[in-house]
């Protein structure tokens, strides 16, 4: 064994043996919640100390009523045509309560990130959510707002990414004809609109 693989070996030794002895000495678990009504699918941490979690639309009704009656209509939806449960949640982390948000349309295998001005930014999905781009802006009154075709493509299973210039791209990569294309789309903060 040469001297400098004997150094680190023996350095990473000394830091596994004191990190599992000062791990979480005083730390402990505590359930906050029962549940939440939903499964919390995607979960994104705000700049507000919120977090917002969804899951797919297509699966079948979650354990959480839409507030007022509301009814998400889908003719072209799997499970439930007519679905009055909510698919996402807006969690308070400090007062640890929950809201019930409207996602319209499928998130499964959608991607998202989070835009310098701090809204969330959800693109693609499956089914009917495949050219969706929803955003949530981080208020205590706030809702997703979808905007139907906001995507040129459909993207499934993409990564968003945040470039310096504070725009987003969405990347995918899609198979045709066993040729791999790398499909970028570019979203506008500043005019909030994809290129």
């Amino acid at each position: 064994m040469s001297t400098p693989t004997f150094i680190f070996s023996f350095l990473l030794l000394l830091q596994l043996l004191f990190a599992s002895l000062t791990a979480a000495a005083d730390g402990s678990w505590q359930l906050l919640q029962k549940s939440i009504g939903i499964s919390a699918m995607h979960m994104q941490l705000l700049r507000n100390d919120r977090v917002i979690m969804f899951d797919r639309t297509d699966f079948g009704p979650s354990n959480l009523s839409l507030p007022g009656g509301k009814c998400r209509n889908d003719p072209t939806d799997t499970a439930l045509k007519v679905d009055c449960t909510a698919h996402s949640v807006e969690y308070d982390v400090l007062a640890n309560k929950f809201r019930a948000l409207t996602v319209q349309t499928d998130v499964w295998c959608s991607s998202g990130s989070i835009m310098p001005d701090g809204n969330l930014v959800q693109t693609g999905g499956f089914n009917d959510g495949e050219r969706r781009v929803r955003v949530f802006s981080p208020c205590r009154t706030c809702d997703w707002n979808e905007i139907p075709n906001g995507l040129a493509a459909k993207r499934w299973y993409a990564s968003n990414h945040l470039l310096p210039d504070g725009r987003q791209i969405v990347e995918t990569e899609k198979t045709k004809l066993l040729l791999l294309k790398l499909n970028l789309i570019i979203y506008n903060v500043n005019e909030h609109t994809f290129i």
